[in-house]
């Protein structure tokens, strides 16, 4: 296979997309273009190429689309670079839109978007695409046998809302195919993948209109991602985060209230699983330096909430312990700072208890 060099296959592309013309149709004259083709053509070459066109015209008003499409993919395939071959495109995606055929086109448009994008209206191309690309996601279901309603088809969905971002990254429609991929994404309970769509969302059009539910989107994702305070609550953390972004950038969001309900949610759950790693070395350890930390850290985190109240009668609780034992709470910066020696002592114990089976 022949590689060109990036530089020259997009001067090809531009080449083949510049300079499009202003065809007209009628069935008396046939095509008529305002414009001197340019694209290197013998005299005989263009007559032929508009004869198929005119030709494959004639067929489509009679209906007789399988003829249409004959004419119309022997002007793209073997003059690409004649000014008819982008029309020839979009009457080939008129004729299989009529057939319900929308993959096919599909495939049209993103021709014309891709190599003839001065051709009619961009917007409007990329606009076809994604109205494509949404009856693939919500309603279309290829037949069976030509009969029977098939499955909803999410992966061919979200590669077409994938090509939809590559080949406008900076129209509208770039934020919209994100939003919907990371549906079918939360849809399909792929976490990961929803969130990275949702993030590409959030890095790539902050100014979106869809960018502040995309925040809430992700905070409540990472947010189910966690099963309670026994687990890892580095997820929780993240869904806070989003949650704070979005209150600080959008504080007249008519979700706020969503937002704070989630952020004091979250706060909360991560408040008790510092509550509950702060009772091990409280109960279990008689840790009571560590246990206090870890009670202070709730009380920080969610000041406000039934958690932060446990964990002030925590504290309370270690005083009168450490008042019966007659340890005296020294403070922070009065303590001393492990030896090497003690630390290795340590790792070698966790790594015997390891070894014999009991952690």
């Amino acid at each position: 296979m022949i590689r060109l060099p990036i530089v020259t296959f997009a001067l090809l592309l531009s080449a083949l997309g510049a300079g499009a013309a202003n065809l007209t149709w009628d069935p008396t004259n046939g095509y008529q273009s305002d414009e001197v083709e340019l694209s290197g053509l013998l005299p005989q070459e263009i007559q032929r190429v508009l004869d198929w066109m005119n030709a494959g015209r004639k067929a489509e008003e009679n209906k007789n689309y399988r003829r249409a499409l004959r004419k119309y993919k022997k002007v793209n395939k073997k003059y690409p670079k004649s000014q008819y071959s982008p029309e020839s495109l979009y009457r080939t995606s008129q004729i299989r839109l009529k057939q319900d055929k929308i993959d096919h086109a599909f495939d049209a448009f993103e021709l014309i978007a891709y190599v003839y994008p001065s051709y009619g209206s961009f917007n409007d191309t990329i606009g076809e695409m994604y109205k494509i690309a949404v009856r693939r996601q919500v309603s279309f279901r290829q037949k069976i046998f030509g009969v029977l309603p098939g499955f909803l088809n999410y992966d061919r969905a979200v590669r077409y809302f994938e090509r939809l971002v590559s080949i406008a990254p900076y129209s509208d429609y770039a934020p919209l195919s994100l939003m919907n991929i990371a549906q079918i994404w939360s849809k399909r309970k792929n976490d990961t993948m929803a969130i990275y769509s949702l993030d590409r969302l959030i890095t790539h059009y902050p100014k979106s209109f869809l960018t502040p539910d995309a925040y809430i989107q992700l905070a409540s994702t990472h947010a189910n991602l966690v099963d309670g305070p026994y687990y890892d609550q580095s997820s929780t953390e993240d869904a806070i985060t989003f949650f704070e972004d979005f209150l600080i950038q959008f504080p007249s969001n008519n979700r706020v209230d969503e937002a704070e309900k989630g952020l004091f949610e979250t706060q909360d759950l991560m408040a008790l699983s510092k509550v509950k790693i702060g009772d091990f070395y409280f109960h279990k350890r008689s840790d009571f330096h560590a246990a206090r930390v870890l009670y202070n850290e709730a009380i920080t985190i969610a000041p406000k909430s039934g958690t932060a109240e446990i964990a002030r009668k925590k504290l309370k609780m270690i005083e009168v312990k450490e008042e019966k034992l007659g340890i005296e709470n020294e403070p922070e910066s009065e303590r001393e700072a492990p030896t090497v020696e003690e630390m290795e002592k340590k790792a070698e114990k966790r790594a015997k208890r390891k070894v014999l089976g009991i952690f």
